[in-house]
């Protein structure tokens, strides 16, 4: 079932490609949560707060991925199974973990991520306007954040 005027076979490749970044996303949430609540040392109020941020937006962002999938009329996959199938980067240690760890950890994982969504995007780029561009935006926003982390951390 589609709700889109894109052709069947496209809507399909749109959604196939769309389906990694929605794991990338969620994965990012689910990483970011740990570092918050396993952060500690002397600057812990500002890295857990600024965390906080970061989370809401992979949680948004991979939301208007699987959202978009749906109106492609494919179903998003976004178990914790589907995640262990196809995550990415290495997984956050169980430690505590000082701001600059953490940080270091996350813009690590948020290049990545934002690497591989930027490959997605120059695959749909041509076959959907919509889809190339909710990539473009959370492109923009893994770059922002990434800039962000990098000069919490030097």
């Amino acid at each position: 079932m589609a709700w889109t005027v894109l052709p069947q076979e496209t809507a399909r490749k749109v959604a196939d490609s769309l389906q990694p970044t929605m794991l990338d996303l969620i994965d990012l949430h689910l990483v970011g949560k740990q570092a918050h609540w396993t952060v500690v040392g002397e600057n812990f109020q500002p890295v857990h707060e600024r965390l906080d941020v970061l989370i809401d937006a992979w949680r948004l962002w991979s939301d208007s991925v699987a959202e978009r999938i749906v109106i492609l009329g494919a179903l998003p996959k976004g178990r914790a199974q589907d995640i262990v199938n196809e995550g990415v980067g290495d997984e956050i240690p169980i430690a505590w973990l000082d701001g600059a760890e953490a940080m270091s950890y996350l813009a690590d994982r948020v290049e990545l991520v934002a690497k591989r969504a930027r490959d997605h995007q120059q695959t749909v780029e041509d076959l959907d306007v919509i889809s190339d561009g909710l990539l473009q935006t959370i492109v923009e926003g893994l770059e922002e954040q990434l800039w962000m982390l990098r000069a919490h951390i030097r």
